[in-house]
């Protein structure tokens, strides 16, 4: 090694041999812990840990070595089943220095490997037994030795120096960035850098243009804001969560950053959402989401006037990085949503999982606004609602009456499915608690939870569910289905319902009734009384 290449002010310093001691850690050792007002070098040559310096933790394997400053406590954690074996060479190092920053400063605290290591351990056992000599020469010796050690170390401890410290401390800050939650001391990122704590703050205020913990405080502040803008965290949750280490330290450097204290910027200012299944709950919260999957855009009649203010992003499969470049604070997962696409969203932000296949869309959206704390919001949409379903029903009842029974089916291009009281059916069977045909009764009471609608069925089959009225939404999905209608209202089948021979079958809107969504289900009373009022019955022919 050309240790010629680098150079420390070395030779000012004066080394005097303090103690050598070799240490054996294992599980029924207790004392673990060490601090010195002299210098301490570790240096391991058997077994595996952890060495915690000042509250850094270093992972310990023979050949590791730590220079340990004056006054640093330092702890040791074996490994379970592990014995680690370690000397500990003290001594003191006085300096006649210009400046105040001590040449071992800028290679203390910090993790240094040598090797081979046969040469240190060599020079170390020759110290050993000198240790308790009283002659002059053999002293003498020791502390030649006593340097010889420490030159080593040095040597090698600068070769891990960058040789662009610019750049060495530029990496310190992508690790502050990366590790804000830790209590950081500028001595420890100044080890990290491998240089003086001195320089090490004046480049940092070069490049930055603050401090090392004015810096570390602002990125804590803006990690801090995103969890502010989730309304599932409380206020000392989120400053020990970002490192501060209480909720009134972090409230006053919030406020030096921000302006404002965290809890009114709580109340400044909404998350960013996005609300995949749960984009029209936000939307009836008076919440618009920054971003929904393109479906619920483009098929949504309900959604469209908030077009402009929401981006789309493809859902089959989900476009991924779209979200991300979103930047929200916040994603609505649902119950059903794989571990993987779990574990994938929650890489973006914070991810809260609503209940869908298990609840209906009231309470749905109840719970939606428990975690944007939107309750109020909640109950007013509902009391709005429950006011016009009570008109709708009342309109229904003066034109039609209320004892006729319902089906509402959903055509393909082989066959058509019954829907229950979910989806297309919950403005009819929940809502106006209209009568449901026998067989879709059925159907409802055996809901397992994911059969919002039925199994295919052969369109011979629709003469079981000739109810009084039938609501027919064709596809939008399956670009034959239109076309497969059209050819069953030629049909003998068709023609044979009682319920065509009336006239009360009523066409509907995919992309008005197919979204089972808060929005969704408040439009539909408008757009069933509008259907019974206009006897509107599509292109149905017998």
């Amino acid at each position: 090694m050309d240790w010629q290449n680098f150079d420390l002010p070395m030779d000012n310093v004066r080394l005097r041999w303090v103690g050598l001691e070799v240490h054996t850690f294992h599980s029924g050792i207790e004392h673990r812990m060490f601090t010195s007002d002299n210098y301490v070098l570790w240096v391991m040559n058997e077994g595996e840990g952890i060495a915690v310096v000042d509250g850094q933790r270093f992972p310990i394997v023979p050949s590791s070595s730590i220079l340990v400053l004056p006054g640093t406590v330092i702890e040791w954690e074996q490994q379970s089943g592990q014995i680690v074996h370690a000397y500990k060479l003290e001594f003191s190092a006085d300096w006649d220095g210009e400046t105040e920053e001590h040449p071992l400063t800028t290679i203390g605290n910090r993790l240094v490997s040598i090797q081979p290591l046969a040469n240190l351990l060599e020079l170390l056992d020759q110290i050993a037994e000198l240790r308790m000599t009283e002659k002059g020469m053999e002293r003498f010796r020791r502390g030649i030795l006593l340097q010889e050690v420490i030159f080593q170390f040095a040597v090698k401890a600068c070769a891990d120096q960058p040789a662009n410290t610019k750049e060495a401390v530029l990496r310190t800050i992508t690790h502050i960035e990366e590790n804000y939650q830790q209590h950081w001391k500028v001595g420890e990122l100044a080890a990290l850098a491998c240089v003086g704590t001195r320089q090490y703050s004046h480049i940092f205020r070069q490049v930055t243009g603050t401090s090392p913990m004015d810096y570390l405080h602002r990125v804590r502040v803006d990690h801090a804001k995103r969890l502010l803008r989730s309304p599932s965290r409380d206020m000392h949750a989120i400053a020990t969560q970002v490192g501060f280490k209480d909720e009134f330290y972090f409230s006053r450097r919030f406020k030096q950053q921000e302006g404002v204290s965290p809890s009114i910027y709580m109340k400044q200012r909404e998350p960013r959402v996005i609300g995949l299944l749960f984009t029209s709950h936000l939307l009836a919260l008076g919440m618009t989401p920054i971003g929904a999957p393109d479906y619920h855009l483009y098929r949504n009649e309900y959604v469209r006037p908030y077009l402009p203010e929401i981006r789309p992003f493809e859902w089959e499969p989900y476009d991924l990085e779209a979200i991300r470049g979103m930047e929200p604070d916040l994603i609505l997962g649902y119950e059903h949503m794989t571990t993987g696409e779990y574990e994938q969203f929650s890489t973006i932000a914070e991810v809260v999982r609503i209940p869908w296949q298990s609840q209906d869309v009231y309470q749905q959206l109840d719970s939606v606004s428990a975690v944007v704390n939107k309750r109020s919001r909640s109950r007013e949409w509902m009391e709005q609602h429950q006011l016009r379903v009570a008109q709708t029903k009342e309109r229904l009842a003066s034109i039609i009456g209320l004892q006729d029974t319902y089906a509402a089916v959903v055509i393909d291009d082989t066959g058509f499915r019954v829907a229950g009281n979910r989806n297309m059916g919950h403005v009819l069977y929940r809502s106006l608690r209209l009568t449901p045909h026998p067989l879709v009764q059925q159907f409802i009471n055996n809901y397992n939870g994911h059969n919002a609608f039925s199994d295919k069925l052969p369109f011979e089959e629709l003469r079981n569910y000739d109810a009084d009225r039938l609501f027919v939404m064709v596809n939008g999905q399956n670009p034959h289905a239109e076309a497969a209608f059209r050819k069953l209202c030629r049909s003998e089948v068709w023609g044979d319902l009682n319920v065509v021979r009336k006239g009360n079958v009523h066409t509907i809107s995919y992309d008005k009734w197919w979204m089972y969504t808060p929005l969704a289900v408040d439009g539909q009373l408008d757009e069933i009384v509008k259907l019974v009022e206009s006897g509107e019955s599509g292109f149905i022919s017998s």
